[in-house]
């Protein structure tokens, strides 16, 4: 196994990082062969893999570890997790679970500011229920928690993350409750306690809200998931990278996997035989160059 560089070694190139999402150790594993330097673990495909529906919050620290000591044993490039909010209140206990996730073999991870209830699940549970009132409609607070307790556990991570390399980024979602202002300040304030890139998360979603952000909040930043509108990137790289966007992620395995595996099943199940997914020459590779790509040997 080849030694990986830390979190830090790998922002402290000076490079834009386009990390793609990942769920598992096959995805992981395509991530690294697709050539990419770095990639994400995301809650959200965790939860489509696992459970079978968006995010509901079923997730626990220990399937999170489990999965992380999985992908980093085997893998060689560096992983990000989403690391929700922390899988605790007090600043002790996020102290113990950041160290868990680097000894798992985290190369970083975001720390949110949301309550636990996770956004699909108020969303699927009071869409099934209308005659019932929302009350993140009625009180802020029930997305994200107080500035203050927030920062407390970015505080509580930063230590934990000391002398490790291991990269604390700060993700705030009150911009939908609170306003971007909020947003931004926390971000700010974040970065003085020592976390090294900040996320904001909600309501980010061009080059004019990325610059209204960058304007305030310095330094090394991730911009959450890059998405298509109209037919176009939401903005390009190398604009938010003057905004110092040093970490863009993004979601193709999910799609790209999923899609593979319905069109593989539904031709051998019409043939009642195995022939289009054996002999499929996946984009005219060599038969060599399909092994190379398939075996979950370690190259």
């Amino acid at each position: 196994m080849k030694k990986k560089i830390t979190g830090m070694e790998l922002f402290e190139k000076g490079e834009q990082v386009f990390a793609p999402c990942v769920y598992d150790c096959m995805t992981a594993m395509a991530a690294e062969r697709s050539g990419y330097p770095c990639m994400m673990l995301s809650g959200g495909a965790i939860a489509y893999s696992m459970d079978g529906q968006p995010d509901m919050a079923f997730g626990t620290l220990d399937e999170v570890i489990t999965i992380v000591e999985a992908i980093t044993n085997c893998t060689d490039i560096p992983l990000l997790v989403d690391f929700d909010d922390g899988y605790g209140e007090s600043p002790a206990v996020i102290y113990r679970n950041v160290k868990r996730l680097i000894r798992a073999g985290a190369a970083g991870f975001t720390l949110d500011d949301s309550t636990g209830h996770r956004g699909f699940e108020r969303m699927e549970y009071y869409n099934a229920n209308p005659d019932e009132v929302n009350p993140a409609l009625l009180d802020p607070s029930y997305k994200t928690i107080r500035r203050d307790h927030w920062l407390s556990k970015i505080k509580a991570a930063v230590a934990a993350c000391e002398g490790t390399g291991c990269v604390c980024i700060a993700r705030t979602e009150s911009g939908p409750s609170y306003g971007m202002d909020e947003a931004i300040t926390r971000c700010v304030l974040a970065k003085k306690l020592g976390a090294p890139m900040t996320t904001v998360c909600g309501g980010m979603n061009d080059l004019a809200m990325g610059t209204r952000v960058a304007q305030k909040d310095l330094g090394w930043k991730m911009w959450p998931d890059v998405i298509v509108v109209n037919g176009k990137p939401c903005v390009e790289l190398e604009d938010i990278k003057k905004l110092d966007f040093n970490l863009v992620t993004m979601h193709v395995f999910e799609k790209a996997a999923l899609y593979g595996m319905i069109k593989y099943g539904m031709e051998d199940l019409r043939e009642k035989n195995v022939v289009y997914s054996t002999g499929h020459a996946m984009g005219g590779l060599t038969d060599d160059e399909q092994k190379k790509i398939i075996s979950m040997r370690r190259m």
